[in-house]
Order: C-alpha cells, then sequence, then structure tokens
C-alpha cells in the first residue's frame, strides 16, 4: 500500500510540477484535432496523437536544459508558433486542398503578387482559433504566479528531465511507426498526398518530414545509365504501341492554332440557366459545333495554373512538391511549340499579366515558345480583378497576332492566357448587367458572373479573329485551367434551392443533393474543345480525360508526335484513367480517393470494395512517380544524349512494326 501510495503521490507532483508544460501540450495537441476536423474531417486517430505527443516531448527536451523558471517563455514561443502554423495551414487548405510545405518559399513572390483582394478572400477569422491555447496558457502562467505556484517547487533534476522526455518521446515514435503499413511509409517519404499524412499522422508529424525531406533532397539525382534506358524505352515503346489511325489524323496539318487557357471555366456553369438566360452562351455555341471534351479534369498541383500550361504543353504531371515553373526551367521537355516549330511554325504566348508571375518570362522560353507578350507588352486600359480586363487583352492580341503573322509569313502557334475571371470575383460592378436571381451577393453568384464576362470576352476575340481573316484555315483549342475555389456552401446554394418555395432542401428531402466530395470532384471539371470555322464536327466526347491527354489528342490533328507523353490520343480510346498528382485517380466509374485509400462510386457517391480496381492504385503511383523523374531527373536530355552517344542514327528497339511514316516523326522528335 505504501508504495502505490508513493507512485500516487509521485505522479500527482509530478502533474502539478509541470502544469504550464501540460497546458501547452494539450493546447498543441487540441490544434492538431481542430486543423484535422476543419480540413480533412473530423475523425479520432490514436496515431496523430501519440505522434503528435512524440513531437512535442522531443522538441520539450531541449526546452528542460533550462531552468524551471525560465521555461515559461519558451513554452509560449512554442506554443504560438505551432498555432500559427496550423492556423497558416488551415488557410492555405481551404484554397488549395493541401498543406504547406517548405518548398513554398520558392512561391513566396508569386503570392505577394496575387493582391491584397485574393489575400483577404483566403483569410478566414476562423484561423485565429488555433491561437486559442497560447492564450490560455498565457492566463494560466499569469495566475500561477500571483498564487506563488513557481515558488513551490524546487529545481528538478535537468539531466533526468531531458533523458525521461526522450525517452518516451523515442518509444512513443518506435510504437506509431511500428504500426505504419507499407503505403503509410511510402506516402511519408513520397509526400505526394498531403493530406493523407496529416490525417494519419498529425500536422506536426508531416511538417517534420517535409522539412527533412526538402533540407536533405538532392537537387538532382544522378541515375544510372541502364535505368534510365530502361524507364524512358518502356515510355516511348508503350507510346509507339499505342498509337492507333482515326479520322482526325492530321487534318488540322499546317493550320494555325490558337490556344485559350480559360482562366477558372467550369463545366458545371455550361449548362446552368439564370433568370437572364445560360451563363456561356458563345462558349455553348462553341461546343456543339466543335468536338467538345465534357469530362475533361485539369491535374494541378499547387501551381495551378501554370501546372496547367505546363501539364498542356508537355504531356507531363505537375510535381507535387513544388511548381515546374518555379523550380525546373532549366530541365529539357518535348512540347507542342517545340513539335509545331519543328513544322515550320512560330509560337508566341500572350497574358495581360506581370511577365515575372509563375516565372513565365523564363519558362515559357523553356517550353518553345518563339515570344511572349506580357502586361509590359499591352496598354493597360482597363483593369478589372486582378490586372488587365479580358475584352481589352483580347483586342489588344488580335493587333499583336495580326502583325506576326504578316512578319513571319508561316503557320503560328498562339496561346492566350486569360485573367479577368479569377477568384475571388469580387469586380462584379465593372461587368454588364446579368441576373442571377437568388445566388445573387454570393460568392457563386459573383463567379457565374464573371464567367459570363469571361463568355462575352471569348466571342469579341473569335468574332475579332474573324474579322481580320485570321480565323480562315485555323483552329482553336479552349481549355479550363482548374476549378474556381467554390465553397461547399455555395454549391449548396446552387443544388439545393426550391424554386417553389424559395427555400432550400434539407438533408430529410428527396430532392436534396449531397455536395460530398465525389460530386465536387465532378463539378471541378473543365470545357475542353477543340473548334474550327472550317469544320462542323459536332460531337461530344464523354471518355474521361486529363490536361496530359490534350496534346496527344491535338498532336494526332496536327500531324506530330510526343514519344514521352504520359497521356492518350482520346480519340483513340473507349476508356481513360485519370491520374492526379496526389495520387487521386479517376474512370468513368469510380473515384479513388488517395487521402483515406477509399473507392467511390462516381453515380452513388458510396464507398466500393473492389480488390481488382484498389489495385490499380500501385500502377497510378508509378505513374506519377515516372513523371517526377523524368522532370525532377532532366531524364530526356539524358535520355536524348545516350542515344546520340550510342549511335547518332540508331533508335530504340521497338518490338512491334512501326510504318515508316511513323518512324520519321520519331526520329525528328527524339533527334
Amino acid at each position: 500500500m505504501k508504495l502505490i501510495r508513493r507512485v500516487k503521490n509521485g505522479f500527482i507532483n509530478s502533474i502539478k510540477g509541470n502544469i504550464i508544460f501540460l497546458t501547452m501540450v494539450l493546447g498543441v495537441v487540441g490544434n492538431d484535432l481542430l486543423l484535422r476536423a476543419m480540413t480533412t474531417g473530423f475523425t479520432l486517430y490514436w496515431k496523430p496523437i501519440v505522434t503528435t505527443l512524440s513531437v512535442i516531448l522531443l522538441i520539450s527536451s531541449l526546452v528542460f536544459i533550462l531552468p524551471r523558471r525560465k521555461r515559461n517563455g519558451v513554452y509560449i514561443f512554442l506554443s504560438l508558433i505551432l498555432g500559427l502554423l496550423n492556423g497558416a495551414n488551415y488557410l492555405y487548405y481551404r484554397f488549395y486542398n493541401s498543406f504547406l510545405f517548405l518548398a513554398l518559399v520558392n512561391q513566396l513572390e508569386q503570392l505577394n503578387d496575387m493582391g491584397t483582394n485574393v489575400s483577404r478572400s483566403i483569410f478566414d477569422v476562423r484561423a485565429l482559433l488555433f491561437l486559442v491555447p497560447t492564450l490560455i496558457l498565457i492566463v494560466t502562467i499569469r495566475r500561477l504566479k500571483k498564487a506563488n505556484y513557481f515558488d513551490r517547487f524546487q529545481e528538478e533534476n535537468r539531466l533526468g528531465e531531458i533523458g525521461n522526455a526522450l525517452a518516451l518521446g523515442s518509444a512513443l515514435l518506435v510504437m506509431v511507426f511500428t504500426t505504419l503499413t507499407s503505403t503509410d511509409l511510402s506516402r511519408l517519404v513520397k509526400q505526394w498526398n498531403r493530406p493523407y499524412i496529416v490525417e494519419q499522422l498529425g500536422i506536426y508529424t508531416y511538417t517534420v518530414s517535409d522539412i527533412v525531406k526538402n533540407t536533405f533532397k538532392p537537387k538532382v539525382i544522378t541515375l544510372p545509365e541502364e535505368e534510365v534506358q530502361y524507364v524512358l524505352s518502356d515510355l516511348v515503346e508503350e507510346n509507339l504501341n499505342s498509337i492507333t489511325e482515326n479520322e482526325y489524323k492530321d487534318i488540322f496539318k499546317g493550320k494555325d492554332l490558337f490556344v485559350i487557357h480559360y482562366e477558372s471555366a467550369q463545366t458545371f456553369a455550361m449548362d446552368y440557366e439564370t433568370p437572364d438566360g445560360p451563363v456561356t452562351p458563345f462558349l455553348n455555341k462553341l461546343a456543339s459545333e466543335g468536338l467538345f471534351f465534357s469530362n475533361f479534369y485539369p491535374q494541378h498541383s499547387v501551381g495551378t495554373s501554370s501546372d496547367s500550361e505546363f501539364t498542356f504543353n508537355t504531356s507531363l504531371l505537375p510535381i507535387n512538391d513544388g511548381t515546374v515553373f518555379i523550380t525546373h526551367t532549366d530541365r529539357e521537355y518535348v512540347t507542342l511549340p517545340k513539335l509545331l516549330k519543328e513544322e515550320g511554325y512560330y509560337a508566341l504566348s500572350m497574358h495581360g499579366n506581370n511577365g515575372d508571375f509563375w516565372n513565365r518570362n523564363i519558362m515559357h522560353r523553356s517550353l518553345g515558345y518563339d515570344r511572349f507578350f506580357s502586361e509590359k507588352d499591352y496598354e493597360v486600359d482597363e483593369v478589372i480583378g486582378l490586372g488587365l480586363s479580358d475584352m481589352s487583352f483580347f483586342r489588344q492580341s488580335i493587333e499583336k497576332i495580326k502583325a506576326i503573322k504578316e512578319e513571319q509569313q508561316a503557320p503560328i502557334m498562339a496561346t492566350l492566357i486569360t485573367l479577368t475571371n479569377h477568384y475571388p470575383f469580387d469586380d462584379v460592378d465593372k461587368f454588364e448587367e446579368f441576373n442571377v436571381g437568388h445566388l445573387e451577393g454570393t460568392g457563386i453568384g459573383n463567379y457565374l458572373k464573371s464567367y459570363r464576362y469571361a463568355d462575352m470576352a471569348l466571342e469579341s476575340f473569335i468574332k475579332g479573329l474573324d474579322e481580320e481573316g485570321l480565323l480562315d484555315n485555323a483552329v482553336v483549342v479552349i481549355y479550363g485551367d482548374h476549378h474556381a475555389k467554390i465553397t461547399k456552401s455555395d454549391y449548396e446554394k446552387l443544388y439545393n434551392y426550391n424554386e417553389e418555395t424559395g427555400d432550400y432542401y434539407t438533408e430529410e428531402d428527396p430532392e436534396y443533393v449531397e455536395i460530398d466530395r465525389v460530386f465536387r470532384k465532378k463539378l471541378n471539371r473543365t470545357p475542353f474543345i477543340i473548334w474550327s470555322k472550317d469544320y462542323q464536327f459536332a460531337k461530344e466526347i464523354d471518355t474521361p480525360m486529363g490536361m496530359v491527354d490534350a496534346l496527344p489528342t491535338i498532336a494526332n490533328m496536327f500531324g506530330v508526335f510526343n514519344p514521352y507523353q504520359l497521356g492518350k490520343d482520346i480519340l483513340s480510346v473507349d476508356s481513360n484513367t485519370v491520374i492526379f498528382p496526389d495520387g487521386d485517380w479517376i474512370n468513368d466509374q469510380v473515384y479513388y480517393l488517395a487521402d483515406n485509400s477509399q473507392l467511390y462510386s462516381l453515380e452513388t457517391g458510396e464507398k466500393l470494395e473492389d480488390e481488382e480496381l484498389l489495385a490499380m492504385t500501385e500502377a497510378v503511383e508509378d505513374k506519377i512517380l515516372l513523371s517526377n523523374n523524368i522532370i525532377q531527373n532532366n531524364l530526356i536530355q539524358y535520355y536524348k544524349g545516350l542515344l546520340a552517344k550510342n549511335n547518332k542514327n540508331k533508335q530504340i528497339e521497338i518490338n512491334s512494326p512501326i510504318e515508316d511514316n511513323i518512324s520519321s516523326i520519331i526520329r525528328r522528335a527524339l533527334s
């Protein structure tokens, strides 16, 4: 009994002597739980709680070096820093559905260039909740000081405290890591899916692993020659073997190409009718006359617009621990502009924003554009949102395109990147009146008004090209670069409004539409349209398609080929799987969500158990790894060097016979 009483008293005294430390720990753990509840969803897993305790104990082992009286300030500092970390991650997740990582330091200038309007829209007062534990800690310390709490305890054995903290922290960490699956370990190392890591192991474990990964990761990993040959030879052979003749082959050969990078355009709005009519009547007209790919998904990572530009032009996935436009401009890529330039084209790109934004001044040269027109090349005579209005941008661009066309006397590829229809859609007073009914004054209502303006600007551009004779012998490609950051509550207003009563359906109503993650994924689809004045395709293609499939589809029509493409000519396949940089994937039946390793039915949204489909995840991760490998290790340049070194005229050996004309295209692409 004496032993039990002694242990009990010792435990109680230990708690009494470490009230400040325990208060800090409870606050830190509470913030981790709150962050997950406000982002990935509240799930009371034991692993993130235990790993959080482990991380705090290991960090606190350094604090225990100090005398007890001098620790309070450090505890407050730790609590504040970790609270700010949680708050920043919450705000970042609201915008990007992911968590902060160290490589973002390279993109701080881009975030600053987005302007104060975007910054204000991103901020959410709920982020201040993560500072509450620090305030509680400060109040607790003050009250204990008034009660002379700190005078009651003698100085402890600091070495013993340090040893205990290290031992317990390490033991807890080992306990968790022994339970991790191979998938857990793989995702922790690769960090493709940050929400999964945070959900399973907590924000602090994720942050520490991210810092370690980015601090000690070499810029370029040198691979053995045989591994490079193996990796890229397989990819090239797969692409060669997948070549099939279809009715669209070479139909646009030699024609001018106008690519519209259509900011924040989502497909759902094309079907929405307001009291003033459809949101996008002109875009709908182009879709009905051309080839309309209605099941098209962007595949961007944190680089948003720049990632979409990269993937469209290269048929590679963006990297998932940074932005290619910022960190990998010095790599060699096979791109649509470069392939067309081999056919005698002149390639130009145009954007009414600062040329340094997303490092386009540099990266567009790497993509093969001969000339990049940026804000400095335009008269900024009308500002809406983030910069030069689309109406003015398109009007001035037509003049520049006409001059280039007359000067070059050659077919051209012109990419035009729009700007006005960009989050946060605040400048609606500068648009023409457009009645959005019950959505008036809401975020999604403002988006629809902005999208309507973008549609009118697009119409002015196409008609302007036609008036100048630039649509003759030309093709227009339009792609939505990414979704518009519309909140779940705004989608609720759109899909659960009862027009008869003026109220909103509740979950008990049979008409209620649940805005779950599967439904929102489908809503993130953007338009992809191929249109020409000279052709009346009038065809909708609903095969699932990603941005990586854009280049192969277009290239076949223009008579060029990229042997390093990850995508497919979507007009030559009956089915397709779209892979996202975070490990998610989707086809025409199911959606795989990597952060919880669950498979969902696209039709019902229900969870599915299908081992055969789940097994596809390994192949998906291999494809992501391959794309990252090509970019980060500059494998295309290295592979070309190996080919040249071995034999300038010798191509990789292909088991299947390839027609002579296809072989000549491959030789030009590899040379």
